[in-house]
Parts: structure tokens; sequence; C-alpha cells
């Protein structure tokens, strides 16, 4: 015997599991992936470049030196996407984002940023109201504050931080 209400639980438990169906999970949306490419090993590949991220902190500087020793810079970042892909080799690494030294410095000239690997300045993500100087703050590093985004600090400071290959890596 089937009753209304039990043909009308029927129909609601199918369209529910239609509409489970059909969703769509957002990550499976153009996913950014972590792949070596022709990068030796613990680097990894997006676009020309060899990208790596070392949990070590240190200052601004000796990450800096420490990316020259491995033929490579602090990360210069010229685009969203690059961005993009740089915060996700940061969180594979470490799921709580924390602050991590880029290649940004004015410590030659107040306000006057520049690309440790010499590279222009084409793409800012600064962190809103940033960069402030405060307490003489001459060094980049993302993941500010809840937007993770850019934010200038004392270079004296230790993070963890993101080399890039200086060479084409393809």
């Amino acid at each position: 015997l089937s009753s209304p209400l039990s043909c009308l639980f029927t129909m609601l438990v199918l369209i529910l599991l239609g509409l489970a169906l059909m969703a769509v999970d957002p990550s499976d949306e153009q996913e950014l992936k972590l792949l070596r490419g022709n990068c030796p090993m613990f680097w990894y590949s997006y676009g020309d470049r060899c990208y790596k991220y070392v949990a070590t902190p240190m200052t601004w500087g000796n990450a800096e030196l420490h990316c020259v020793s491995q033929n490579a810079n602090l990360v210069s970042v010229h685009s969203v996407e690059e961005e993009a892909f740089v915060k996700m080799l940061i969180q594979n690494f470490d799921p709580a984002e924390a602050p991590t030294w880029i290649g940004l410095s004015d410590a030659q000239e107040e306000g006057g940023w520049l690309w440790s690997d010499g590279t222009k300045v084409d793409f800012q993500a600064w962190d809103l109201a940033q960069p402030d100087n405060q307490k003489i703050e001459n060094c980049g590093h993302t993941n500010h504050g809840i937007n993770k985004k850019w934010n200038d600090y004392p270079c004296t400071h230790t993070y963890s931080f993101v080399c890039k290959s200086r060479q084409n890596c393809s």
C-alpha cells in the first residue's frame, strides 16, 4: 500500500539524491597541482621556473642567501595566477599558512619596493593599509592577517620562505 505521504517522501528522497549527484565540488574547477616537471627534487614547477618552500625560519637576508646558494632568489610574484601557485605551495607544506618571506624589500629606498631577483614590481597583493613601515619594516612577507595578503615587516624577524629559480627549468 502506498499512501500519498510515502509517495511524497519517496519523491523528496529522489530529488535530494538527484541534487547530490549533480553537485560539483568547487575544487574540481581548474585545480592547481604541485608538479615537479623538470625541477630538482623538492622543487615544484610553475611556468618555466622552479619553486621551493623552505620551512626553516630565517631572517629575510639569510633566506635570500639560502636561495642564492641554490641558484635562486626569494620568490618574486608577477600575476594573480603565480600568487595562487605560491600560496598553494606554502599551504601544501604549512596548512596553517604562517607568514612566509617573499623577495620584496624597500631597504635601499623607503617606499621603493624591489624584488631581490631584480625583476620589475608589476604585480602587488598588499593587505589592507599595507605597506605601512611600522617599526622600520623593510621586507615583504605573504600570509598576513585574515586575508593572507602581503605585509611589510622587520627583516630581522625569522619566517619560512619560498625560493624561485633564476634559470628557466623547461
